[in-house]
């Protein structure tokens, strides 16, 4: 099975995408509940852009890695199809995903309080605990049946990636309350 010439573009796309607005929302999560203050917007606005400054840096490296991988096999063709293969299988795991907590997040900002409470309780709160089995899940599904080192080199950062934004940031820049 061959990748369309749209996949070859939108799969990396979606996937940096996706990992880009995760790393902002790890940030935020890790300054949560470390400031007493009423006003936090700035407070939460900074914390999202270390989030995102970090999955940015580790896209990087996942990027040079991809890169150099690529130029350094002989069938760079075939190869850039199984990451996009790859890519396209965690896709399948993580947009349904990312589209509930969308859905979710709308209803925490549109609902009158009481019933955006109850989107936390049943929504965000789960989410949240689930993320890390939905990034493995999506990591697993992408490995199932590849061969190629590069695919597996490739999720394997990404997914570690995005699963370290949130402890890093906490840990550099939030680790004591104010």
């Amino acid at each position: 099975m061959h990748a369309g010439q749209f996949d070859h573009v939108a799969v990396p796309v979606a996937l940096a995408a996706v990992a880009l607005v995760d790393a902002a929302f790890a940030g935020f999560r890790a300054a949560t509940g470390r400031n007493a203050r009423i006003e936090k917007r700035r407070y939460n606005l900074r914390a999202a852009v270390r989030g995102l400054a970090i999955g940015a840096a580790s896209l990087a490296v996942v990027a040079a890695v991809l890169g150099i991988g690529l130029l350094g096999t002989h069938d760079a063709g075939h190869a850039y199809d199984a990451l996009v293969q790859a890519g396209h299988r965690m896709l399948m795991v993580l947009m349904p995903f990312a589209a509930a907590v969308v859905v979710s997040l709308a209803g925490y900002w549109l609902l009158p309080m009481r019933e955006s409470t109850f989107v936390i309780l049943v929504g965000l709160g789960p989410f949240t605990l689930a993320r890390p089995l939905v990034v493995l899940a999506a990591a697993a599904l992408a490995l199932h049946d590849s061969h190629r080192w590069l695919v597996w080199a490739g999720t394997l950062l990404a997914s570690g990636g995005v699963l370290l934004v949130e402890p890093w940031v906490h840990r550099r820049w939030y680790h004591e309350p104010l």
